[in-house]
């Protein structure tokens, strides 16, 4: 480590001036340790001057964190209790529930929840967001969903009327069919009694 850098992190620790940590560094051949005593001797270094700027700056550095963490905590939990989530059919309200409950159910039944909300959203069941705090994407989303659930339902019904369809014409011709296989039975019959006939003769 160079001087200038020893000299630099006396500074830092200590508080003290460039000048009296270069001193310092100088009279104490270089060591860094014994320079901060010199200087503690010297009465350079004084408890404002060290450990109230390291405690200052630790301070800071632990007050800034909590806020850091509490700004998107808070906005995360005013999203939560502030905002509802409404669930309809048609005009009338089903169910309106703050979201976080939501969530917490949601999350407990993920596996039924997900599918059971799509099937409602299917029965034309709607879902939406109100309250204070950024509901319009996410109410483009649920809308983004609804519209997917109700082409859903839309080709679910094509294919149960043509799998009617199918059925039904499958029956008409299976009714019809007997009357056609009657008649060769007759006709074998008809056969077998000439063969009978014709075997007697010989």
């Amino acid at each position: 480590m160079e001087e200038f850098e020893k000299v630099e992190q006396l500074v830092k620790v200590t508080g003290v001036s460039f000048e009296d940590a270069k001193n310092a560094i100088r009279a104490c051949d270089g060591n860094i340790v014994d320079a901060m005593v010199y200087l503690e001797k010297l009465g350079k270094i004084n408890k404002n001057n060290a450990a109230g700027r390291s405690t200052t700056s630790a301070e800071d550095i632990c007050k800034k964190a909590i806020e850091d963490v509490k700004k998107p905590a808070g906005k995360f939990v005013d999203y939560m209790t502030k905002n509802k989530l409404s669930i309809k059919k048609g005009d009338d309200e089903v169910v309106k529930v703050p979201v976080g409950a939501a969530a917490i159910l949601g999350c407990m039944a993920a596996p039924v929840a997900v599918p059971a909300a799509f099937l409602s959203m299917m029965c034309g069941y709607e879902y939406s967001l109100s309250g204070e705090t950024g509901v319009e994407g996410t109410n483009k989303v649920m809308d983004k969903v609804g519209d997917v659930a109700v082409k859903v339902k839309e080709e679910c019904e094509k294919i149960a009327q043509s799998v009617q369809n199918a059925a039904a014409d499958a029956k008409a011709q299976s009714d019809s069919a007997p009357a056609a296989s009657e008649e060769p039975k007759a006709d074998t019959d008809a056969e077998a009694k000439e063969n009978a006939d014709q075997d007697d003769n010989i």
